[in-house]
């Protein structure tokens, strides 16, 4: 079973300097009405340049404040902090977009919508939607445990859609079909829905999913590892197997053991063992390698689904479906 803990730890006061280097006083300020936070509502707004926004909800000791951020730009982060202190309990510069903050007493909260200071120097603005909920005391016990792994179950359609983010105003970044099975990251409520965060088996796609449409299951059998295979990061591989690799020019291919760590559709880090310990790693990004740990250039050709890599001196071949798996 997963342990019960907050999905986000308090900050250092290091990272709550750096924050808050960045936030310039709030320009436009709204409080948002107890019934509305607690039935969850979706809040719409606009910064440009150096203007925040600051939204302010009154909760209770051990209640959960779960915030999240959608917006046109990138740069444009949220905090939270109890009104009147400058000690922040959730920074989105160094934490993103999702927040579930269990309160540590009753009070008033802001939430404080800022654009980064790089970009609030170019003047840059954001529309941005931004969801609000309270939930009770025991919140967080009752959705950051749970079991390890969820099975897809129940869909009367063809997939499930993973998104960016806890809701369906987020992008879609990936779909899981029946039976597909997903490391569970925590839960959360966004209004009246059960969002899961999920890593999905084999593919690497992270993203949310809709909790009624999960069940729990099994962990899957990690694949095992060749003889003299590769040790990697440290991160369990999602496959592993034998490419076709030639470590001088003009020689004949042999096999290598291999072990890849997806990231869902092209990207993957693959590591591909070349004996007596040495392992050559290829980082492979939107869809083609990109980066390698070998001092010599890397190079890339790519015949129908097969890719022919060189590095150096080096070469190797396989097909797509090792990086996106399928």
């Amino acid at each position: 079973m997963r342990p019960t803990r907050p999905l986000f730890p308090l900050l250092t006061t290091a990272a709550i300097l750096v924050a808050f280097a960045v936030a310039s006083p709030a320009q436009t300020v709204r409080t948002v009405p107890e019934p509305e936070a607690v039935a969850g509502t979706i809040l719409m707004g606009t910064l440009k340049g150096d203007e925040t926004a600051e939204y302010v909800i009154a909760g209770a000791a051990g209640q959960t404040l779960s915030v999240d951020l959608s917006a046109a730009n990138a740069s444009l982060y949220f905090n939270i902090l109890p009104q009147g202190s400058a000690e922040a309990l959730f920074i989105g510069a160094t934490s993103g977009t999702v927040a579930d903050i269990p309160l540590p007493a009753a009070g008033n909260y802001v939430v404080q919508v800022y654009l980064m200071r790089n970009a609030a120097r170019r003047d840059e603005g954001s529309t941005y939607a931004l969801g609000i909920g309270l939930a009770g005391a025991d919140f967080a016990d009752g959705l950051a445990g749970g079991p390890d792994w969820w099975q897809v179950s129940g869909l009367a359609e063809d997939a499930l859609n993973i998104r960016l983010g806890p809701d369906t105003r987020y992008d879609v970044v990936g779909k899981a079909r029946n039976g597909e099975v997903m490391q569970n990251k925590g839960c959360r409520m966004t209004g009246q829905t059960r969002w899961c965060s999920i890593r999905i088996d084999g593919s690497g796609v992270e993203g949310w999913a809709a909790g009624k449409y999960l069940t729990e299951a099994a962990a899957p059998a990690a694949p095992e590892v060749p003889a003299e295979g590769p040790v990697g990061n440290g991160t369990p591989f999602d496959a592993t197997g034998t490419v076709d690799c030639a470590m001088i020019a003009d020689t004949a291919m042999r096999s290598c053991p291999f072990g890849v760590v997806r990231d869902g559709p092209g990207n993957a880090g693959v590591w591909i063992a070349l004996g007596d310990g040495a392992e050559r790693q290829i980082l492979f990004e939107g869809g083609a390698p990109v980066g390698t740990n070998a001092a010599a250039p890397l190079n890339f050709e790519k015949s129908g689904d097969m890719f022919t890599i060189s590095i150096g001196e080096e070469r190797y071949t396989f097909p797509e479906a090792l990086v996106n798996g399928g």
